[in-house]
């Protein structure tokens, strides 16, 4: 039964700032600009400035500026900021960042994520970590298409599962900055000893256990 949808714009008074909010507690945690959320959101752009100037007020968001574009991003230290994500989850159907919508059509990725750019992970030696059997190609084309909308390049690494296992087991260095670092899953049907905060919990084979 699909759970039924509670009006937030009655507590915080504009639909509007219910779906800015949702947009950045509850997805990819990464940088947007006024018209990117604009077009997420389907609001008009005033009334998305109007929200986004409240949230910066207020410390929720923090902007900088880069090739003459003002980028909005959440503020982690923010005091409220995991209440607000769990009730933005409870409340209804999400706002979907579509920059990774339709991953799964490049081949057959079991785990994918995003660090490095897209979550302030400036230790990450990739901005997405994809792990599978993938399409040259058509990951090519995908991280184009993110990069378009983005205006910037992104450095992606696609890993087949035995080179992953294989690097997971000697403890790598490359994966330790990846999980020991922030990083945001958006596929993961690895097998369980094998999914990373799994993995980092086994003292057998942690891969950042020297980083602790």
């Amino acid at each position: 039964m699909a759970q039924k949808a509670f009006p937030l714009e009655k507590i915080f008074g504009s639909r509007t700032r219910v779906k800015v909010i949702t947009l950045f507690t509850t997805g990819v945690k990464r940088p947007y600009f006024v018209r990117e959320i604009t077009r997420t959101v389907n609001e008009r752009l005033n009334a998305v400035r109007r929200e986004l100037l409240i949230l910066e007020k207020i410390g929720m968001l923090t902007t900088y500026e880069e090739r003459r574009r003002k980028y909005y991003v959440i503020d982690e230290a923010f005091p409220l900021l995991k209440e607000l994500a769990s009730i933005m989850q409870k409340s209804g159907p999400g706002v979907e960042d579509a920059l990774f919508k339709n991953i799964e059509n490049i081949g057959n990725v079991l785990y994918a994520c995003v660090t490095g750019y897209f979550t302030g992970n400036p230790t990450a030696p990739t901005d997405l970590f994809i792990v599978g059997d993938v399409q040259e190609a058509k990951l090519d084309s995908f991280a184009k298409a993110i990069e378009q909308q983005i205006d910037r390049e992104i450095r992606y690494t696609p890993m087949t599962l035995n080179e992953y296992q294989y690097r997971l087991n000697f403890n790598d260095m490359f994966l330790r900055q990846i999980f020991g670092g922030s990083f945001k899953e958006i596929v993961n049907t690895l097998p369980v000893d094998m999914r990373p905060k799994e993995a980092m919990n086994q003292k057998s084979r942690s891969i950042i256990r020297d980083l602790a």
